[in-house]
């Protein structure tokens, strides 16, 4: 359960960053599937943070949480992860 509501939040800040940066010059939206969120996570984020979110030990012992627990999920709200996600966090982490 909490990892398909990880993943769902992922997908959905994943889809919101790509819509940011896929507005045509006209100032239309393009069109985003869930798909286009899954290959996205899976370009970008999953090679640290694994398919189901858990992370990669190597990456864990440099300080990566677990984006599954529930403890971490309850303490970053959407907009904490869509900033770090849009602006990267600290020498680990590049912005997407």
């Amino acid at each position: 359960m909490r990892t398909a509501r990880l993943l769902i939040l992922l997908l959905t800040v994943s889809m919101s960053t790509y819509v940011l940066f896929t507005t045509s010059a006209s100032g239309s939206i393009n069109s985003v599937t869930a798909a286009d969120g899954v290959a996205l996570f899976e370009n970008n984020c999953s090679m640290c943070h694994g398919k189901d979110g858990t992370g990669r030990p190597n990456w864990k012992a440099k300080g990566q949480p677990d984006l599954t627990s529930a403890n971490w999920q309850k303490s970053h709200s959407d907009a904490q992860i869509s900033e770090t996600i849009k602006n990267g966090k600290g020498r680990y982490m590049p912005s997407f």
